[in-house]
């Protein structure tokens, strides 16, 4: 039997009771530590530190698994200073300074662990992305990187329909993206040095290789948890089509397509939309509810803890998932298991998760050829009664290909490949 290996994984991003990149960590972290001894090193800036709080509490109810040990670094000195700075109007971009200075003090957190219990390989994985490559590559051992993303950037034709503020934020988050790519030393650097990059986008694969010469992978970063006993979905005569939208309702998310597409369904369609979240783009969202003449269509459930989530998800019919710019959501992973068909749109780690078995996928072209993708989807499975059925079944086996189980065997099966590799030279 192979020895297991002592690993170090960077996951700033990390917690048991929270869905998105912390689920991504804490999946991560608890599935490799099945296989193999696995340090965390997570961290945050708040103040009240929200990660180091729900890991205390996680582990004084359940204790922690059998082999990981959580070490987490609290953002001190400037790191603490820019990320206070980010959160004032326009300055979202020294969100990424920050970051940057906490990932020394990872870096200097990790030095440490590793002078009096060696690793045999460091993994930087959260925050996904591929602005930040962290400095575990320093250590000198074999470093893989990622799933990474962020390399597309928001197509400009849907900019000026997210208002002053979103169109600001992704107008220059468009501008800094096209420099950065170009002009990162160091994750040019990083990535020469990476045992293995996995990209989750074609796009951002493409960036690796054509741009900082390196080489990646396509993974996407999440995984699905199927649930045993679930029966497909299918739509009674009577009943409403149920729809569900859950995720922080900001401009990249783009809600205002579903409720756009929902208002131009034909008269007398019986469509629900339940949407499941906060954000800063709520009240304008709720406004357009009213001027369209849904609401009594639109179902608003406000933030709601993870469980009760999945139980809202779980009595609806189908996923509407209309973000932009995102990684892989992990709560497409959670509506397949659920045996919920996506619709979404062709673009990001959407377009990788979801393919023609499970979901629709729509072509990210402009507004209007969204909000008409979107609506002609949905009245499919309002005319087509086979179709829900049909793709729920998808989705479901959707799920079990994607399940956290394959996630992680990939993953440990590209630590074994570089460590084992006869002509290996761990570099400085």
């Amino acid at each position: 039997m192979a020895r297991r290996l002592n690993i170090l994984l960077s996951a700033y991003f990390c917690s048991p009771y929270r869905g998105g990149e912390s689920a991504v960590g804490w999946q991560t972290a608890i599935g490799l530590a099945k296989h193999h001894d696995v340090t965390v090193i997570c961290g945050d800036h708040a103040k009240d530190s929200p990660t180091a709080r729900e890991i205390t509490r996680y582990q004084e109810e359940n204790g922690l698994p059998a082999g990981l040990k959580i070490a987490h670094v609290q953002a001190r000195g400037l790191a603490r200073g820019f990320y206070l700075l980010h959160q004032l109007p326009g300055l979202w971009f020294l969100y990424y300074e920050g970051y940057r200075r906490w990932q020394k003090q990872a870096l200097e957190e990790a030095g440490r662990l590793h002078a009096g219990t060696p690793f045999d390989l460091a993994h930087q994985l959260t925050i996904i992305t591929l602005r930040e490559p962290g400095y575990l590559w320093r250590l000198g051992l074999p470093w893989f990187w990622g799933p990474i993303n962020g390399a597309a950037n928001m197509p400009w034709r849907f900019l000026f329909s997210f208002g002053v503020n979103g169109c600001y934020r992704h107008l220059s988050r468009n501008v800094l993206n096209l420099l950065y790519t170009r002009f990162a030393r160091r994750s040019r650097i990083a990535a020469s040095r990476a045992a293995k990059i996995w990209a989750v986008t074609l796009e951002d694969k493409d960036l690796v290789e054509r741009i900082w010469n390196g080489h990646a992978e396509i993974m996407i970063e999440t995984g699905a948890t199927p649930k045993p006993g679930v029966s497909p979905k299918r739509l009674a005569g009577t009943e409403p089509l149920r729809l569900a939208w859950c995720g922080n309702i900001e401009a990249r998310k783009a809600l205002h397509i579903a409720l756009s597409a929902i208002a131009q369904l034909p008269d007398g369609r019986d469509v629900e939309l339940h949407v499941i979240g906060m954000g800063p783009e709520l009240t304008r969202c709720q406004r357009q509810t009213a001027v369209l003449g849904l609401t009594s269509n639109i179902k608003w459930h406000g933030r709601v803890s993870h469980a009760e989530a999945q139980a809202l998800m779980g009595l609806c019919h189908l996923l509407v998932h209309t973000a932009l710019k995102e990684g892989t959501p992990h709560v497409l992973l959670e509506a397949m298991s659920q045996g919920l068909p996506v619709i979404c749109h062709d673009s990001c780690g959407m377009g990788i998760a979801v393919n023609e078995s499970c979901g629709i996928r729509i072509p990210m072209y402009d507004p209007v050829t969204s909000i008409e993708g979107f609506n002609n989807a949905i009245l499919r499975f309002s005319v087509e009664p086979d179709l829900l059925e049909q793709l729920s079944r998808g989705a479901l086996q959707r799920a079990r290909e994607l399940s956290w189980e394959s996630h992680i065997d990939k993953i440990c099966k590209a630590y074994r490949t570089v460590l084992d590799a006869p002509d290996r030279n761990p570099q400085s």
